[in-house]
C-alpha cells in the first residue's frame, strides 16, 4: 500500500491576496478567503495557530486523537501536529497564525508559550469549548488585532506582539478556569517541572531514561517521578513514553521511512526492540499502525 504524503504548510501557503510585510505572523477572519484556506484532510504546520469558531460542530483530530465539540470553541496547534479539523457549519470565528521567530524579538519564545504549556505536544488540551461570554472577549480581542495587523509594518510589530500575548493570556485564564489544572499553578514545583518538559522536548530522541532527565536537573529519578506524578498525576517516565510514541506515530503516517528507519530516527537501534515498544505502548506493531491509518 502506498504510503501517504502529509503535506506541511507555512504560513502563507494558499494565500492570493497581499498580506501585511509581517513574515512571522497573518492574522484573519476564517470566512476571508484570500487569507485562510480551507483543509479537509490530515495536514500539519510549520507555525503555532489559534482558532476561533463560533457556534459550530464537529471533531478536531489532533496528533490520532479526535476532539468532539459543540458551540464556540478555540483550538490551539502547534507546530508539527497532524490534524484535520471538520466542522459542520461554514466557517465563523478567526484565526492566528505565528513562527515562534514572531516572539522572539526582546520575547522568549519558551517563556512566553511553552511555559502555560497552552502548545504542549502532551498535555495541552487543544480544543477548550467557550461560554458565551468568553467567545465575546476572545472575539473582542482577535477583532482588535486585526484592525492593528491590518495596519502594522514590518518594523513596528510591538503593539500586535502585546495584543497577541494578551490573547494567549485569555485563553491560559479560561483553561485555568475550566481544568483547574496544578501544574499551570505558579511555583517553583511548577518551574521545575516545566524545565523537564522543555528538556524532553529537545532530547526524547536520545535520553529515554527517567534518571537522565533528572541528572540535568540535579534531583533524584525519584524526586523527578513524585513532581510529576504531584502536578499531573503521571509520572515523568509516562512523559518520556508518550513523547516516543507521538514521534513514532507521526513517522509512520507521514512519512516513506521502513519501520526500522522510524525506530533509529528516535532513538532505537535495535528494530525488534523499537517494535515490541511500538506495540506493547500502541497496541498494535506499527506496521498495523500505519495500514489502519491509511485506511482512515
Amino acid at each position: 500500500m502506498q504510503q501517504k504524503r502529509i503535506q506541511s504548510h507555512k504560513i502563507t501557503d494558499g494565500v492570493s491576496v497581499q498580506l501585511p510585510k509581517l513574515s512571522d505572523v497573518l492574522i484573519a477572519k476564517s470566512n476571508d478567503r484570500g487569507r485562510i484556506l480551507p483543509r479537509q484532510y490530515p495536514h500539519r504546520h510549520e507555525y503555532y495557530e489559534i482558532t476561533l469558531v463560533r457556534e459550530n460542530e464537529g471533531i478536531h483530530f489532533v496528533d490520532f486523537t479526535p476532539y468532539p465539540f459543540k458551540g464556540s470553541a478555540v483550538f490551539l496547534l502547534s507546530p508539527e501536529q497532524v490534524h484535520e479539523l471538520r466542522r459542520e457549519k461554514g466557517a465563523d470565528g478567526y484565526s492566528i497564525k505565528f513562527n515562534a521567530a514572531f516572539f522572539s524579538s526582546g520575547n522568549d519564545p519558551d517563556s512566553q508559550l511553552y511555559a502555560h504549556f497552552l502548545f504542549d505536544n502532551l498535555q495541552a488540551y487543544p480544543v477548550i469549548s467557550l461560554q458565551p461570554a468568553e467567545y465575546n472577549r476572545l472575539s473582542t480581542l482577535l477583532e482588535v488585532a486585526l484592525e492593528e495587523y491590518n495596519h502594522t509594518t514590518a518594523d513596528n510589530p510591538d503593539i500586535l506582539f502585546s495584543y497577541i500575548r494578551v490573547i494567549l493570556m485569555e485563553i491560559l485564564r479560561i483553561r485555568r478556569q475550566q481544568l483547574e489544572e496544578t501544574h499551570l499553578q505558579p511555583g517553583w514545583q511548577q518551574s521545575q517541572f516545566r524545565e523537564f518538559k522543555q528538556l524532553l522536548e529537545t532530547h526524547f530522541t536520545t535520553l529515554h531514561e527517567v534518571q537522565d532527565y533528572a541528572a540535568k536537573l540535579f534531583i533524584t529519578p525519584r524526586q523527578l517521578n513524585a513532581l510529576s506524578r504531584k502536578l499531573t498525576g503521571k509520572t515523568a517516565g509516562v512523559f518520556i513514553r508518550d513523547r516516543l510514541l507521538l514521534e513514532a506515530r507521526r513517522l509512520l503516517f507521514l512519512h516513506d521511512l521502513s519501520i526500522k528507519e522510524v525506530g533509529y530516527r528516535i532513538g532505537f537501534e535495535d528494530p525488534a526492540y523499537f517494535t515490541r515498544f511500538f506495540k506493547k505502548n500502541a497496541g498494535l506493531s506499527p506496521q498495523q499502525f500505519r495500514e489502519q491509518e491509511q485506511q482512515v
